[in-house]
């Protein structure tokens, strides 16, 4: 941390709920900024889409719910949003009273976006409240460009663009000017970028949820919108679990959580333990043998980080959001897909029978080039401005 920093600062960073991913970025900032500067610099999150009008409350609810109940949906919800780049040029169309609102009683000096719905507008309209002098950026969780990566991440009015990525900083520098774009990495909380556990920390991470250290330990994601389909994945893995042990991850979900429990009870297995929200994210991934999760590019980044193997699930559908994220994998050689339970199982079975298949796609995943281990650490001083 830095000893004495004179100058106090504040920094607006705006986020919606849709999904856990992008208040896990608004939250690794604050976590960095508080890391880095210590109290010199004020952090505010703001949920500014579901805290400012009526219809954007409803877009986010709209967009958690076809999350849990129908992701192919989404196809068709995300070339809806694609027309925000009408309706927010130049300024904000709906929630701008809200936003007004918050920079007066805030009065940022920098403010950065974690959000693509954040974007187009918001700049142009913190210049009118605050002045020029305020610094606008963008965090864009994608790892690439292509159909999914939206239009509206990108205003070429902010003053910069970190991107997760080289491929993603390629797709933003179609409409903005390279200088404004950095490669920031995965942006995640400070933990994910301590040393790896040795095999003793990471022992002791299984045994204290009462699983086997040494045994092949599937870790079963969750999305932040409760999205889950664990029961069908565990059915799946059912002919596999004399030979691994799995940690489903519910999130706040309870109900999930009894349905996963009184299935183990009714399978008389002692393989599977739930939990429910955690903060033990890293030591979790660094346990685990594999992760099972949907190609939302939070917990692949995190993953990437912590060298964990990810299977993507796409059971009921993959999202445009999702595919930058497996286009990158695939094209890298580390893209296992599974629209089925049985391709789940198919993978888990042929790594089992082949371990030495297992560790080369283990090595290949945990490159340097594929993890982008830069920390915000190294960017955030350029918007902050300390």
């Amino acid at each position: 941390m830095l000893g004495n920093v004179a100058v106090n600062r504040r920094l607006l960073v705006l986020t919606s709920a849709t999904g856990a991913g992008h208040d896990t970025h608004a939250h690794a900032t604050e976590a960095w900024c508080r890391k880095i500067y210590g109290a010199a610099v004020e952090v505010r999150i703001a949920h500014v889409l579901e805290e400012s009008h009526a219809f954007n409350r409803a877009g986010v609810e709209f967009y958690n719910f076809i999350q849990r109940h129908g992701p192919w949906f989404h196809h068709v919800y995300y070339n809806a949003i694609e027309l925000l780049e009408m309706l927010n040029h130049g300024t904000v169309t709906f929630g701008k009273s809200h936003y007004v609102r918050l920079l007066e009683d805030f009065r940022p000096d920098a403010i950065l976006s974690v959000h693509d719905c954040l974007n187009l507008g918001y700049a142009e309209v913190a210049r009118e409240v605050i002045g020029p002098g305020v610094r606008f950026a963008t965090y864009c969780v994608e790892f690439g460009g292509g159909y999914g990566f939206s239009r509206n991440w990108i205003n070429p009015r902010a003053d910069m663009f970190f991107a997760r990525t080289d491929d993603a900083a390629a797709a933003a520098g179609r409409r903005m000017e390279h200088r404004k774009i950095r490669v920031a990495g995965h942006w995640a909380p400070p933990d994910f970028y301590l040393p790896e556990p040795g095999p003793e920390a990471k022992a002791e991470t299984l045994t204290e949820i009462g699983l086997q250290p040494g045994l092949f330990t599937v870790l079963l994601s969750t999305g932040g919108a409760g999205a889950q389909n664990h029961v069908r994945i565990l059915n799946g893995l059912v002919p596999l679990l004399g030979r691994l042990q799995t940690v489903v991850l519910c999130g706040r979900n309870a109900a999930a959580r009894d349905e996963v429990d009184a299935w183990a009870a009714r399978n008389g297995t002692q393989s599977v333990r739930t939990l429910g929200f955690t903060r033990q994210m890293p030591a979790l991934l660094h346990a685990a043998s594999v992760v099972v999760t949907r190609a939302g590019a939070t917990t692949a980044g995190e993953a990437l980080l912590c060298g964990c193997p990810t299977i993507f699930n796409a059971l009921g559908g993959i999202m445009p959001q999702e595919l930058p994220t497996w286009r990158y994998f695939r094209d890298r050689g580390v893209g296992r897909l599974a629209y089925r339970p049985e391709t789940i199982a198919r993978v888990l079975h042929g790594w089992l029978k082949n371990p030495a298949d297992f560790q080369a796609f283990r090595m290949r995943f945990r490159t340097v080039g594929l993890r982008h281990a830069a920390s915000p650490e190294a960017t955030l001083p350029a918007l902050v401005g300390t």
